[in-house]
């Protein structure tokens, strides 16, 4: 049995312990120690991270009544080991714990919804309720509630009662079923069973800031930020705010109205665009077309573009495929690769599928189509020419040899 110092000094980042034994697993050892203030991962908590000795600690699981200290290597043969938690690690996950039920408490209060689970995570803490939707003014109303409360700096109390004593508190949801219940209290707040590791008062987790959510499984996941991590994120606004107040040459309540006007100056902008695009397509096809090679009443044009737009080069495609007796291999060469469009008009017929895999390997290409069009991407921009000859001479083979056949 190891002997369980986070919970008698949860702010205990340094001691030292026995070695009670060392087992291999897979690519990894696991410690046995007699006492430790490593918290093993558990209830949405995140194991503790730090070292063992010089060795670091890079996961901590509970096996029935012993705790895993996951290593690298094994130790050397030291009976007594020195163990260092890493402290701004822990503590931020105490903050994000207790912040955590202090929320759960709000949502209750605020909103009417009971939390069905929760997770602690790096970036974010997540908590789950019943619900596919929430008003907006239940998730102001909840941070501001508990926002309060910690202000407020409340004592967190730690309790271990038998489980008929646990009637005597106002529990937030039903305990397991245990021999010995852990009790986190906050008084006129919330009461939980809860296995976790927490702040000694509210005032330590700072600030509580909502971040988001996410829909699972038919219920929702709210995102929050505790403490620093809720700071970071009001000072990346924040600097963030500035920087457009300097671009934009605004103050901050004229930045949507700013933005609004921007992106509507950009689609005009680009609607004209688009307009010019189309007609230069028709221009550029029309030209092609006029100078394409011809045979027995049907032309084929071939022509690669160099790093043009995508859409314009497509529009030039297009435009070809409008004329009758009219067969397009198009090409465009970019840095690192090279894409294509290769089709014909609806009076002719040509068997893409006999034509282009064969070839495919001259560009290293690839891609598909249906019925009379085809269009993909090729690796190899340097073999476009080849493959744009080849392309020519088995289409007129297919078409030719069709109509002499």
């Amino acid at each position: 049995m190891t002997e369980q110092l986070y919970y008698t000094d949860p702010r205990l980042a340094d001691f030292e312990a026995r070695v009670l034994q060392q087992e291999q697993n897979a690519d990894r050892w696991a410690v046995i120690l007699d006492r430790t203030a490593f918290y093993p991962e558990g209830g949405g908590q995140p194991a503790d991270q730090g070292q063992l000795n010089d060795l670091q600690v890079i996961d901590v699981q509970k096996r029935g009544e012993e705790i895993l200290h996951y290593l690298p290597e094994p130790l050397p043969g030291e009976a007594v080991v020195r163990g260092r938690i890493d402290w701004p690690r822990r503590f931020e996950f105490m903050q994000q714990h207790t912040g955590q039920h202090i929320i759960s408490a709000s949502l209750i209060i605020a909103a009417g919804y009971p939390t069905i689970s929760a997770y602690l995570g790096d970036r974010y803490t997540a908590v789950e309720i019943d619900s596919d939707a929430i008003r907006e003014e239940e998730i102001v109303a909840a941070e501001a509630l508990a926002n309060r409360r910690v202000s407020q700096n409340l004592p967190v109390h730690i309790h271990w009662i038998r489980p008929e004593e646990a009637e005597n508190y106002n529990l937030r949801k039903p305990p397991p079923d245990v021999e010995r219940l852990r009790i986190v209290e906050i008084k006129g707040v919330d009461a939980a069973a809860c296995a976790g590791t927490h702040v000694a008062a509210t005032g330590e987790i700072g600030l509580i800031k909502y971040d988001g959510l996410e829909k699972i499984r038919g219920r929702l996941r709210l995102h929050w930020l505790i403490g620093e991590r809720a700071y970071r994120d009001t000072r990346d606004k924040d600097r963030l705010v500035a920087a457009l107040n300097r671009e934009l040459t605004c103050g901050t309540a004229d930045i949507l109205a700013s933005v609004q006007e921007l992106k509507n100056k950009l689609r005009e902008r680009e609607q004209r665009i688009s307009q010019i695009e189309k007609l230069l397509a028709e221009q550029r096809a029309q030209a092609l077309q006029d100078r394409a090679e011809s045979r027995e009443g049907i032309r084929l044009v071939g022509e690669s573009f160099v790093s043009e737009e995508p859409s314009y080069v497509q529009a030039v495609y297009q435009n070809l495929l409008d004329h009758a007796k009219t067969v397009a291999c198009i090409l465009n060469r970019r840095e690192a690769d090279l894409q294509w469009w290769v089709g014909c008009s609806e009076d002719l017929h040509l068997s893409w599928k006999r034509i282009l895999p064969p070839i495919f390997a001259l560009i290293g290409g690839k891609g598909g189509g249906r019925d009379r069009s085809w269009q993909g991407m090729g690796s190899k921009p340097e073999g476009g020419q080849i493959f744009l000859d080849t392309l020519r001479k088995a289409i007129w083979d297919q078409l030719l040899g069709a109509k002499n056949g």
